[in-house]
């Protein structure tokens, strides 16, 4: 079985629920992505330099 994204051609390795209704069936890279969906990344700012 292949990736429910479009394009890829990916084997399956894990079916996720996307909804009440709806499942994917994820590759690996897919499913990674996927699973850090709701993860919060810290930004670091730096001072701009003027002109």
């Amino acid at each position: 079985m292949q990736c429910s994204i479009s394009k890829c051609k990916l084997k399956v390795i894990e079916t996720v629920k996307i909804s009440f209704r709806e499942t994917r069936n994820l590759c690996k890279e897919h499913y990674k992505l996927f699973k850090n969906k709701d993860k919060k990344y810290l930004t670091n700012f730096t001072k701009a330099s003027g002109f």
